[in-house]
């Protein structure tokens, strides 16, 4: 039963409980209310005119002040959940009272004071109820529950205007009082009962702590400064405001005119009781079956807008006709918009909020804020009604006016709504890539600084193979002043770092280290003045003669290369080949420097670096890809690309080709889509192209974008999401975008489809479907770089983060970021995809409904993994078919044992292995 109405009311399982309870004490509290209005209206109106109003309406905007205040300093006394009890209790008690007075003196001063009670148990009562149940839900929860909740309300208003009239008819209007004091009673026993069960989770001491409700509020300055210090606050308060001001009017005119047409309190008791009975009934429809759909359907923002809009053509219709029936149109609109779709959707502009500022701001909005706007109400019918005599009908032109600032402030609040989603969700973002590389950055400098003198020389050796990889940052003061370090090692490699850094800076402290007491320092610093100061190296031969032999060399083969009179190439190269032909370990050494010096000389050795590229030592190799990526040497380029498959040389191959630039982009786009090549050297493809970063580099990856390899895939759409952060200036092709989104989701939904067939009743650990989980995981990562690439605008990085959250808040606030954010369309394929409450089954049957395409039974759904283009899945597909002994697909088992994947080939030899020992007898 309980899951039928949960359907019915199109809420998830769970949520009929929670919404049950908030319902039952917001039926209470607004049926207590809406009595109390009637009386109070009848009894007021029975004895004073209509223009007598805005006094007490002043009045009770003045009130709510020192009530609120008073209520927030009882409430840093006492708990929550005591609160809730004693509240309707006290409010109980004055109704009592006054239905004790009015029944046996009837003084001139009750109904006046009376219709202000009224008007500050309508503001305090229905409140506490609302904050509760922010206090309780998360953003998709009340969502959800928000209307139900709303319902309650509503059947209260249906209740309150039936028993009114009934009341009226047989007992007098001041009979109304009575049954004021014993819905309020029943309300205070609810929450005893709930609050002694522990149904809503309440934590005295804490509550206690933190004040009313969990607000931590102290006084009303303390409310007050924390909804003005905040834009988005600042808005929620202009909308209640404006809209309490309007809709005030509205009730003014709506009084004024019925008056108009009845006698006598209790007449005017049962018009009103009748008034808020079929008004309650059509708002109680609009509810549960318009409410949630609608703030699905078109989200937050849109339905604000409605109630204002409606406003704005019920005040023209007063404005044209003037009678009853028109106010009677204008009110009942306001009733049931309000107290249905408005309520709800204004209801949801609190959640994403902390809860300490949500609450505390929601206090002063919902009481002080909203009599204020009774209050300007007031003032407005004092000096247009009652000074200038202005007929009910002419205040529309104010309504129109007000109505109209209204529309801009809902427009406001729900732009902010989004924005205030979007920073909640950035909150918990936490980029592992980007706060490694800040991390790895940030101590390394802080080790210099600190350590320079007194370290572990080892360390300093690893730190500045750390600056070795950011050449551009090698000029560090902290690095020239490891020239003096007391380790050689230091020394040396301080040196060499700063000579790869072209920093010249330090030149006369290295022709001192030309007699530092160590070989290899010297040798170095010989180097480094060949290179950067131009001097003879014969003439430093002929001053110090103590040098490594291979420094002595390349520093005179440096030296005849150099374009000028000295110039003998012919000499350099017979130097350098001798050098590169040198073997063993020493020789190894000698090789590495003949390397790097080719991408410093004249490019005039192009046969020497070619044979270097193919020297059998991997130190070789990766410093002749260096020197061809600096010299730009496009024809050995394809012997670069060669090696992207090679792990340990792809880093190496992969820096060298992107100093290349756009003149390699076309021999990489061939590359990537040649899918003989390995995948792992396709892989490597689009970093490159990143990092070359020009247009026809982002051309290329958006050309593959419906690659079929989904890992190459991946990398593709990764690597333009790269380039278009870096590049935003680069335009993308939109029309591929959306095809490749499209393709992505409706294959989320397949894998859904898939899984479901696959799955092994009562089986709670599925290999195969642990298996797939990694692969969906993947997918939907896709679907997210592509959003991100679509909407730039968006931290939609963020809200992918938010949707893996543990923390229930995070994980709504950013699904609901999605909702307001998206087209209706993608919309409607997408957060299925991601709502938690969806389960794998019901996202089975929307894909079945998507994707037009049934898979009947397992077997064809075990086909289609192993059909698939992607390795892991097909290896998936490979497990389940010696797993479930599926001797039909043997044949796609020997298909998978020639495919150049390792794991598949593992996988599909073990399945066969699985097979034949079931086939035996």
């Amino acid at each position: 039963m309980n899951r039928w109405i949960e359907r019915a009311l199109d809420i998830q399982p769970g949520d009929l409980r929670s919404g049950v309870l908030l319902s039952s004490c917001l039926f209470l509290t607004i049926s207590a209310a809406v009595v109390g209005k009637v009386a109070s209206n009848a009894l007021f109106l029975a004895q004073f005119p209509a223009v007598e109003l805005p006094y007490a309406d002043i009045a009770s905007g003045v009130l709510v002040g020192f009530v609120v205040a008073a209520y927030l300093r009882l409430g840093r006394r006492i708990s929550l959940g005591r609160l809730l009890v004693w509240s309707p209790l006290f409010f109980a008690s004055g109704c009592a009272l006054f239905w004790v007075v009015a029944h046996y003196y009837v003084p001139a001063w009750l109904y006046p004071v009376f219709y202000v009670w009224v008007g500050i148990i309508a503001v305090l009562a229905p409140t506490q109820v609302w904050t509760l149940a922010n206090y309780l839900l998360t953003t998709r929860e009340a969502k959800r529950i928000f209307g139900m909740v709303g319902s309650g309300g509503i059947c209260g208003w249906i209740f309150a205007g039936y028993l009114s009239k009934i009341a009226a008819k047989a007992f007098g209007t001041e009979s109304l009082l009575f049954g004021m004091a014993a819905l309020l009673l029943i309300c205070s026993g609810l929450m005893a009962v709930l609050s002694k069960g522990g149904q809503l989770k309440l934590d005295p001491e804490r509550d206690r702590a933190v004040g009313v409700a969990g607000t931590g509020q102290r006084n009303l300055r303390d409310s007050a400064r924390s909804v003005f210090s905040s834009t988005y606050l600042r808005a929620i308060a202009a909308v209640i405001c404006i809209s309490s001001f309007t809709t005030t009017l509205t009730g003014w005119q709506f009084k004024a005119l019925a008056k108009q047409f009845s006698q006598g309190k209790d007449a005017l008791a049962i018009f009103f009781g009748d008034f808020f009975f079929y008004a309650g009934l059509l708002a109680l429809l609009f509810q549960l079956l318009l409410s949630t759909r609608l703030l699905r359907r078109f989200g937050i923002g849109p339905m604000l807008f409605v109630l204002p809009v409606v406003v704005l053509a019920g005040s023209a219709g007063v404005l044209v006709l003037g009678t009853v029936g028109a106010a009677l149109f204008l009110k009942g609109s306001d009733q049931v918009l309000r107290y249905s779709i408005d309520r709800s959707t204004i209801e949801l502009l609190y959640l994403p909020m902390p809860h300490s500022v949500k609450l505390q701001a929601k206090w002063f909005i919902d009481t002080v804020v909203w009599r204020l706007g009774d209050g300007l109400a007031g003032v407005v019918v004092l000096i247009f009604a009652t000074q200038l005599h202005w007929a009910p009908q002419r205040i529309s032109w104010i309504v129109i006016l007000l109505t109209l600032v209204w529309l801009g402030a809902v427009f406001v609040a729900g732009k902010q709504y989004v924005a205030l989603l979007k920073d909640s969700i950035s909150q918990h973002r936490f980029d592992v890539e980007q706060a490694s590389t800040l991390a790895l950055d940030r101590s390394t400098m802080d080790f210099l600084t600190s350590k320079i003198l007194a370290s572990d020389p080892e360390e300093i050796l690893y730190a500045l193979s750390l600056f070795g990889v950011e050449r551009q940052r090698a000029a560090h003061p902290v690095i020239r002043g490891l020239l003096s370090h007391p380790a050689p090692e230091v020394r040396q490699k301080a040196l060499a770092v700063l000579s790869a850094a072209g920093d010249k800076s330090v030149l006369p402290s290295i022709e001192a280290l030309l007699k530092d007491p160590d070989r290899n320092v010297r040798t170095e610093a010989m180097l480094y003045l060949v290179y950067h100061a131009h001097i003879d190296p014969l003439a430093l031969l002929a001053e110090v003669g103590d040098f490594a032999d291979y420094s002595v060399r390349s520093a005179v083969a440096a030296f005849l290369a150099r374009p000028g009179e000295a110039q003998r190439l012919e000499a350099a190269s017979q130097i350098l080949n001798g050098m590169a032909g040198e073997a063993g370990e020493e020789g190894q050494r000698t090789r590495v420097e003949v390397a790097r010096l080719l991408g410093e000389l004249p490019d005039s050795f192009d046969p020497l670096l070619e044979s270097l590229l193919g020297d059998a030592a991997f130190p070789v190799k990766c410093e002749a890809m260096r020197s061809v990526g600096t010299l730009g040497k496009l024809s050995l380029a394809p012997v670069l690309i060669g090696y992207l498959s090679n792990l340990e040389l792809c880093n190496d191959a992969a820096q060298a080709l992107a100093k290349f630039g756009d003149r390699v982009v076309g021999l990489l786009g061939g590359y990537l889509v040649d899918s003989s090549r390995p995948t792992d050297a396709r892989r490597a493809v689009p970093p490159i192209l990143v990092s070359i970063g020009t247009p026809a580099a982002a051309e290329v990856l958006s050309d593959h974008l419906l690659e079929r390899n989904t890992s190459v895939r991946f990398q593709v759409i990764s690597a333009l999401n790269k380039i278009h952060q870096v590049h935003p200036e680069i335009e993308l092709d939109v029309q591929m975008l959306e095809t490749t989104l499209a393709a992505e989701i409706m294959g989320h939904y397949r894998s859904y489809q898939i899984a479901e067939s696959v799955r092994v009743p009562g089986d709670s650990d599925d290999a195969v479907l642990r298996a797939m989980s990694e692969a969906m995981r993947q997918e939907l990562e896709r679907i997210f770089r592509l959003l991100g690439l679509l909407y730039p605008h968006l931290d939609l990085h963020s809200v992918h983060f938010g949707l893996q959250s543990n923390n229930v808040t995070v994980y709504d606030n950013a699904l609901e970021f999605l909702e307001n954010v998206l087209n209706s369309q993608l919309r409607g394929v997408l957060v299925p995809l991601l709502d938690g409450k969806v389960s794998p089954r019901e996202r089975a049957a929307i894909a079945e409904r998507l994707v037009h395409a049934k898979v009947e039974n397992r077997e064809q759904a075990v086909a289609e993994l192993v059909a698939s283009d992607d390795p892991w899945l097909k290896s998936c597909g490979a497990y389940a078919i010696g797993t479930l002994g599926m001797i039909s697909l043997q044949t796609e088992l020997d298909k998978c044992l020639e495919h150049p994947d390792p794991l598949l080939r593992e996988t599909a030899r073990a399945a066969k292995l699985r097979l034949g020992t079931a086939a035996e007898p």
